[in-house]
């Protein structure tokens, strides 16, 4: 089990879900502010600015009577801010309280976030079925990275029921959204029989997606699948090699 939760987290790590880790200041405002209530856009964007000249302070500011007002874009902005750390000491128990306020909301990118919290246990002890319930709304709401997340947790059986065919259809949804591991985890359904009869054909259609996006995985497989063998850098050629004499 303990193998299965650090290799989920790998591959968590490597979508990049997480903007408070992976995002540069550009990218994180174009999400932060993107709401889609008009009433809200001008201040969002003014926010949007501040935030990307670095001036937390004033984004505050500019966020404020939306917070105030419950708004679920902003709220999850201050739980983003605290996260990262952004004009502030970085705190995520603090973070934790403005994305519950803004996932009651039903932002499911806050819904995502909290979850991704609990998932990996940043607070303390690890609440499997609390990021299972979180991931599942977003993940109802389209969430990409959700229905990822998702596809990991059903076919794994962490955190609930392990049904391999829910996992394919999360998976499956996730890869047609463009989602590069749930593609990489789709071809690997589709050539392992989990959840759905095998089918290389298929299997080599989703591998070539996630290879076309950079996976390293994904590249890996198709050149054994085409006879040949691992790349060195590989994970699992570095355990092979460790077996030679």
């Amino acid at each position: 089990m303990r193998r299965e939760s650090m290799l989920i987290l790998k591959r968590l790590a490597l979508a990049a879900v997480f903007l408070w880790l992976t995002a540069g200041v550009a990218a994180a405002a174009q999400t932060l502010f993107a709401a889609p209530d008009e009433q809200n856009k001008d201040i969002l964007q003014q926010a949007a600015a501040a935030y990307d000249a670095k001036d937390y302070v004033k984004a505050k500011q500019l966020l404020k009577p939306l917070v105030d007002k419950n708004d679920g874009y902003a709220t999850f902005a201050m739980g983003l801010l605290a996260a990262r750390g952004e004009g502030e000491v970085r705190n995520l128990k603090k973070a934790e309280d403005w994305w519950t306020k803004s996932a009651q909301t039903g932002n499911p990118q806050a819904q995502f976030n909290l979850g991704y919290l609990y998932f990996k246990g940043a607070l303390g002890a690890q609440d499997l079925p609390k990021a299972r319930k979180l991931w599942t709304q977003a993940a109802q709401q389209k969430h990409p990275d959700a229905l990822y997340g998702m596809g990991m947790l059903a076919s794994t059986g962490r955190g609930g029921p392990k049904n391999a065919k829910e996992g394919f259809k999360y998976f499956e949804e996730a890869a047609q959204m463009g989602h590069p591991l749930a593609e990489y985890e789709l071809g690997q359904a589709y050539l392992e029989g989990k959840g759905v009869p095998k089918d290389r054909k298929k299997a080599r259609q989703w591998f070539g997606k996630a290879a076309e996006k950079g996976m390293p995985e994904a590249k890996n497989v198709l050149q054994v699948m085409d006879g040949g063998s691992f790349q060195k850098d590989s994970p699992k050629a570095k355990k092979q090699g460790k077996k030679q004499p």
